[in-house]
């Protein structure tokens, strides 16, 4: 009876302070009919030099920026609309990072006590070529990693001998997977950073956590890598390998107990009778697992004492 009481202790305790394990990348919150993001993107890299340099761009000063993010919103979810975006572009030789701070607008709705926000729109992409200064942050694949690779591909194959000293070349996707030095670069070429199709999974299907600590409801979800590609270069006297690599976690907060159905969140904003239910119901538990440890307590008083 002991161990039924410290195990039903144990999970009531789980269940009510459960979270991720890690911050993620994608971060999505939704509070009084607001939906805010902050997304941190980062691309490590050896095949190219990228600049060093850090730059906010902010899209109400940038037609061109505002409309091409705008465009790939709307190609989700035609009501959605920026009402606050900015770009953090900091950078060095190998490696990349993306912040971008947004609110977005037109997807949420109040219908009496109850909060509804339609997320299509996390599955936003754009393959415009955006800049901060003359570096295109957005489309590094086909400006800066494709043109590697295809020198990789006519070396592989001594065209025009681009270079005697290479004397194969081996070329990876998906981490291990060996492919055509052609598949590679085409590959390679498509890649954009600001491609969010991954998330295109409804969020009824992510991993679900409510916490009872501070009353949030999350969904968690980890979207296969994006980008793990690598070419190993055998020269004259040497062997080496260049690689890229892009991925990240995205979760979505809700104030309250919320419920999902699809990419819809539904939330209680009303009189906040469904955290009372949970609330009430979780300090009933635990008020009922210390009874019990209580009770075996006295009884095994009892015996012990009934031996004397």
């Amino acid at each position: 009876m002991r161990i039924i009481a410290v195990a039903i202790l144990l999970l009531i305790v789980a269940s009510a302070y459960a979270a991720p394990v890690s911050a993620a990348d994608i971060a999505i919150t939704f509070e009084k009919q607001q939906v805010k993001a902050k997304m941190v993107l980062s691309v490590h890299q050896n095949m190219t030099k990228f600049p060093n340099q850090v730059i906010t761009l902010d899209a109400s000063r940038d037609a061109s920026m505002l409309s091409a993010f705008d465009k790939a919103l709307k190609g989700t979810n035609s009501s959605a609309s920026f009402s606050a975006l900015s770009v953090g572009v900091a950078s060095s030789a190998t490696w990349l990072n993306l912040t971008l701070i947004m609110n977005i607008a037109g997807i949420s709705e109040r219908r009496g006590d109850v909060a509804y926000a339609n997320m299509t729109w996390k599955s936003f992409r754009t393959q415009a070529d955006l800049k901060a200064d003359n570096f295109s942050y957005n489309t590094v694949g086909s400006k800066y990693f494709r043109p590697v690779l295809d020198f990789y591909v006519n070396a592989s194959k001594f065209e025009e001998s681009p270079n005697s000293t290479v004397k194969a070349v081996t070329f990876f996707v998906n981490g291990t997977q060996s492919v055509p030095g052609t598949v590679a670069a085409n590959s390679m070429g498509n890649f954009t950073i600001l491609d969010f199709n991954s998330l295109n999974v409804p969020v009824d299907q992510w991993n679900r956590t409510y916490s009872l600590s501070n009353n949030t409801t999350s969904w968690r979800y980890v979207p296969p890598t994006m980008l793990n590609a690598s070419v190993r270069i055998q020269e004259l006297n040497k062997t080496f390998t260049i690689f890229s690599k892009y991925a990240y976690a995205a979760e979505i907060t809700v104030a309250g107990l919320a419920q999902a159905q699809g990419n819809v969140l539904r939330v209680d904003v009303g009189t906040g009778q469904e955290e009372w239910i949970m609330s009430g119901v979780v300090m009933l538990a635990l008020a009922l697992a210390v009874v019990v440890q209580v009770m075996f307590r006295r009884r095994k008083k009892a015996v012990r004492l009934g031996r004397r």
